[in-house]
């Protein structure tokens, strides 16, 4: 079981779509990663055995870094994949003289919260209605941390 961090290439689209799909969050479409891989956007992604199984998608402006999206295959969970692609975003961050890492999160996705919470996330705002599901609109977090 070999397990790897790297750059995201259109290859890995396939794959990450499809964890976008079975975990039902933001369901971006295909066009939107390709378009963050073509901005050259922060964007890595953690193989098993050359299978995509986690990604994280981060656009870097300046001082300031906002996370845009996050998954992780739901086989592959609390395998601390996505601690792995945050602390390495937080490196990354931190070698860029980035300021500060802010992102928004669904009010309901605990899972989420409570792992930002482990990376020193606070909550800094909320936009409601923000997400649209099938049962009508969420709020949702805004949070951040310094580094």
């Amino acid at each position: 079981m070999k397990i790897t961090e790297s750059d995201a290439i259109g290859s890995d689209l396939k794959d990450i779509l499809s964890i976008e799909i079975q975990n039902q969050v933001a369901l971006w479409s295909l066009n939107n990663f390709q378009e963050s891989l073509t901005a050259r956007d922060y964007f890595k992604v953690i193989k098993l055995n050359n299978e995509t199984v986690a990604f994280i998608i981060a656009k870097v402006m300046s001082f300031e870094c906002e996370i845009v999206n996050l998954g992780v295959k739901i086989s592959m969970r609390k395998k601390k994949l996505a601690s792995q692609l945050l602390n390495n975003l937080i490196d990354f961050s931190k070698a860029n003289s980035i300021k500060q890492i802010f992102l928004e999160v669904r009010v309901s996705n605990i899972a989420a919260i409570n792992l930002y919470d482990k990376f020193n996330f606070s909550e800094i705002g909320s936009r409601p209605n923000y997400y649209i599901t099938e049962h009508g609109k969420e709020d949702a977090l805004i949070m951040g941390v310094n580094l």
